[in-house]
């Protein structure tokens, strides 16, 4: 971005950063606008002209939800444009040089590299199974057979990214049952190169996990997520509903997992994924792995080259459907 002139007053010149600021956090978060920015919004059509409908159309567009999961980068793309489209019509009100150079998908790439699939260029796809649902503590407890690791409370009866989760992992050769907060934080970067608030990348692909993901896959950063059901969006952009799937054979399962410490939010865990069975693909084209009692052992303790088999959809005759009328954005 450029420089703006030293004759610009100093509240305004604030009030432009804090914009600018969650322009950039919008090319790859839902931004949740915050008071400092809702305050220099206010300032700008206080002082400056900015019009109230373009306010209320800029927190929309970077505070709405991905509708479509399926097309989510295509989401991603529009809501940049559209946030960058209102960082200049504000430079336009105050009379400034345009807010971007012509490079402005390079230096896009460069402020959120952190974030992108190395393959493909988009977003890691987080937006895959973003919500479950964990089950009783209790019945966890008596199913894997663990000890209770320390003291939690229950957690929500749905899990959302950022979320406190079960997870049962190995330590001093016996399964425990501990609470970790669901998605590793990726940290973001500015327009400046300052670190922006962390995101949290709850999925994990299976195909990456010899790439992005190799500094996590030792046995001692495996885990195994105990769930009872798990959602997808499903249906027309805007008008997604959640679908609910689960087991028949059982009435909980694992889900694999990896889990790390983090200096952000203490112990995190994502869940890995894979392609999905194809009678289910118009579902998603992806789904959990889910791991069958005799293999919880082998994930948690296997080398990574012995973990190949487990890439692969659970059978989907085996696979419960609940569509439900929920809306998706309202988050059940």
């Amino acid at each position: 971005m450029r420089i703006m002139p030293a004759s610009l007053d100093r509240l305004t010149r604030l009030a432009l950063e804090e914009i600018a600021e969650a322009v950039a956090e919008a090319q790859t978060a839902i931004v949740f606008p915050s008071w400092g920015l809702r305050l220099s919004l206010a300032w700008l059509a206080s002082r400056h002209g900015l019009q109230d409908w373009q306010v209320r159309q800029f927190l929309n567009v970077i505070s709405r939800p991905i509708f479509d999961p399926h097309n989510a980068h295509v989401e991603w793309r529009t809501r940049a444009a559209q946030a960058h489209q209102f960082l200049e019509l504000c430079h336009g009100i105050l009379g400034l040089p345009p807010a971007f150079a012509p490079d402005l998908w390079a230096r896009e790439r460069r402020w959120h590299e952190e974030m992108l699939d190395p393959d493909t260029g988009r977003p890691h796809p987080w937006l895959m199974c973003n919500r479950y649902k964990p089950g009783e503590r209790e019945n966890i407890r008596q199913l894997f057979g663990a000890r209770m690791w320390r003291e939690f409370n229950d957690g929500p009866a749905i899990v959302h990214p950022k979320d406190p989760g079960w997870v049962i992992r190995q330590r001093d050769g016996e399964l425990v049952l501990d609470q970790m907060t669901w998605g590793f934080p990726v940290v973001l970067t500015g327009k400046r190169g300052q670190p922006l608030k962390p995101k949290p990348v709850n999925n994990a692909r299976f195909d990456k996990l010899g790439g992005f993901w190799k500094r996590w896959t030792g046995p001692e950063n495996r885990c195994l997520i105990p769930a009872v059901s798990y959602a997808e969006a499903v249906g027309k952009s805007g008008e997604m509903t959640s679908t609910w799937l689960s087991l028949r054979s059982a009435p909980m399962f694992a889900w694999a997992g990896l889990w790390r410490d983090s200096d952000e939010w203490g112990p995190v865990y994502t869940g890995v994924m894979t392609d999905n069975a194809p009678e289910l693909a118009g579902i998603h084209d992806r789904s959990p792995v889910i791991l069958a009692p005799a293999d919880w052992e082998p994930w948690l303790q296997a080398p990574l080259n012995e973990l190949a088999r487990f890439d692969r959809p659970w059978p989907a005759d085996d696979v419960t459907i609940d569509a439900t009328r929920n809306l998706w954005k309202s988050g059940e």
